[in-house]
């Protein structure tokens, strides 16, 4: 007989709360401790480490970013990673690069296949499933965007598009993986109209996360810093949507 730990029985107890709260507010917080039960600090500083490899963005804004996505067929539990690397968002959503194909260096195996991001994945595709913001009759894409925002006193970064905004995606996982300590700004905002804002989150420690539906709008502040050696803000997103 296969006993569940109390640790196995707690996670799915916190997947199914943040669920539900995501599902009745639209955004979720989930603190960093959940994604940390089985991860070490060394094993973190493996990935952020990565960041210092990516590519700048071609559309600029002081971004660098790789991206990579799953295709998780109905029924299945098994993740297939999707050769084709193209990223699309409709004018509708994205309003500055949106209606084009965009091209980014795919994701490192390194940072693909750690443990830390594949527990960070199943968890997430766990908690998507009880959201139903998706299809799970037919293909769901997940796909992933490392991103850093690298700023310095005279150039800002910025995310895009800028301001609030809905995504193509219906549901978005934003963890972070680090902020320098000198920065300033990418705080996250919510929004129930374009005119209101409810909520300002900051995130500020490693794999502290926002769940994101399509019920609410929502933005990142532009980085800034007053240190010449520069700052950034690292990210990875989780998106879930259907082909």
């Amino acid at each position: 007989m296969v006993q569940v730990s109390k640790v196995q029985k707690e996670l799915t107890s916190d997947i199914s709360n943040y669920a539900s709260f995501l599902k009745e507010n639209g955004y979720s917080y989930i603190p960093a401790d959940f994604y940390q039960q089985k991860n070490t600090d060394a094993a973190v500083r493996e990935l952020q480490l990565t960041y210092e490899d990516l590519k700048a963005d071609p559309k600029g804004g002081g971004r660098y970013r790789a991206h990579s996505r799953y295709i998780l067929a109905p029924h299945s539990d098994t993740l297939e990673l999707d050769p084709d690397n193209g990223y699309f968002q409709s004018k509708e959503y994205n309003y500055d690069d949106g209606g084009i194909v965009r091209e980014f260096d795919k994701i490192s195996n390194e940072f693909l296949h750690h443990p830390v991001t594949q527990q960070m994945i199943h968890s997430n595709v766990e908690m998507a499933r009880q959201t139903d913001f998706v299809d799970w009759e037919k293909e769901v894409i997940v796909g992933l965007h490392q991103i850093r925002y690298h700023v310095t006193p005279d150039a800002p970064s910025y995310s895009s598009p800028i301001w609030l905004h809905r995504d193509d995606e219906p549901l978005v996982f934003v963890h972070l993986f680090k902020l320098s300590e000198d920065a300033i700004g990418g705080d996250n905002l919510i929004a129930p109209s374009v005119k209101q804002i409810d909520k300002v989150l900051r995130l500020t420690d490693p794999l502290e996360t926002l769940a994101l539906g399509q019920k609410v709008f929502h933005a990142v502040t532009p980085v800034g810093t007053a240190n010449i050696d520069g700052a950034h803000r690292d990210i990875l997103l989780v998106t879930f949507s259907n082909r």
